[in-house]
């Protein structure tokens, strides 16, 4: 049972490190919140004119 016990674990090591990894290159990545209301300002919105 113990080996099974130490398997399950290392699975789990490796996924927390994967999603580690996948977190760390998506740290830069502009996102979309979906829950953010339709009229909140976007970049466009804040940007003053230019004639």
């Amino acid at each position: 049972m113990s080996e099974w016990v130490k398997k399950v674990e290392a699975e789990a090591k490796a996924l927390l490190a994967e999603a580690e990894e996948e977190l760390t290159v998506l740290e830069g990545v502009d996102t979309i919140d979906p829950l953010a209301e339709d009229d909140a300002p976007t970049d466009d919105d804040t940007k003053p004119a230019s004639d």
